[in-house]
């Protein structure tokens, strides 16, 4: 049986609103075990959600479980690392079969696998371009349509983890801009193919996140080195987003409260994206020597 400190049951007291949603729900988290997607699997564990984490990296994977497993509101297992690529078919046809033998059911699966390279579109490599696609693109279709009859037969729901880039694309990331933005039409076609069974599909933009994609930390890690942001932009709220940011709206969308959204695409991101900052002038690098007025 899992011991929980006292401050760990007071913490979990909070999420007994979402324990009325996702008790014994069963959800699958691809790219579950670090970042943005370890704090979504660790938010559907506390909910008391049995939640499987799907990824590449066997020990991060292990360790992601081990950790998620002492965030559990009870004695029961709610946490399990599955080992697969969602560039393979095969894997993800023998994690979804896995979980309809075990469990019988699947009612959440969140998409949050993925990669990114620091490269304008044109210096970006053919071979950086296809695994970029491969990975967010591919990977999110090809993990829902494998998932689909098993999301079906629940009246689930399904949450893609795009990004404020594939709205507002960054040239500094070119190729990850167009996959994200592939991501946000892809979760909306989506939508319009599964709402007839049943099963709604979202789509979260997150901002710059810590943990995230330009800020990985490890398991149990909540500093990011200082140096890392320091070159980041502060939100207009006037804080840099975390996991939990992103997670507490997932868990939202994908639970009922939302049963009236699908194909919505809902930015994560503190304003970032609200508009352009009063003096442009000091928010975009003048590297070509050109005069402002």
């Amino acid at each position: 049986m899992i011991q929980l400190t006292e401050p760990q049951k007071q913490e979990n007291q909070t999420y007994n609103h979402w324990q009325t949603h996702f008790q014994d729900r069963v959800v699958l988290v691809t790219g579950g075990s670090s970042g943005i997607g370890y704090g979504i699997a660790e938010k559907f564990v506390q909910a008391g959600a049995i939640v499987v984490v799907m990824g590449t990296n066997e020990e991060r994977g292990w360790q992601a479980e081990r950790a998620l497993e002492k965030l559990a509101p009870d004695s029961h297992q709610r946490a399990l690392f599955i080992h697969g690529d969602v560039t393979s078919s095969e894997d993800l046809e023998r994690v979804i079969t896995y979980i309809d033998e075990r469990f019988g059911q699947l009612d959440v699966v969140v998409c949050s696998a993925g990669i990114g390279r620091k490269a304008t579109l044109l210096e970006t490599t053919l071979e950086d371009l296809d695994r970029l696609y491969r990975v967010n693109v591919q990977g999110a279709v090809m993990t829902v349509k494998t998932a689909a009859k098993l999301l079906q037969r629940s009246e689930g729901s399904v949450v893609l983890i795009s990004s404020d880039a594939g709205i507002l694309g960054e040239s500094h990331a070119g190729a990850y801009s167009v996959t994200k933005a592939a991501v946000n039409m892809a979760g909306k076609m989506l939508a319009l193919d599964l709402a007839v069974h049943g099963v709604r599909v979202n789509i979260v933009a997150p901002g710059d996140i810590a943990p995230g994609m330009r800020s990985m930390l490890n398991v149990g890690e909540t500093v990011r080195p200082k140096d890392d942001y320091l070159s980041w932009s502060v939100p207009p709220v006037g804080r840099y987003g975390n996991a939990a940011d992103v997670a507490g709206t997932v868990l939202f969308l994908a639970s009922p409260e939302a049963s009236f959204i699908t194909g919505s695409i809902l930015l994560v991101d503190g304003g970032m994206r609200a508009g352009f900052p009063t003096d442009i002038t000091t928010a975009i690098p003048n590297e070509r020597g050109i005069k402002h007025a």
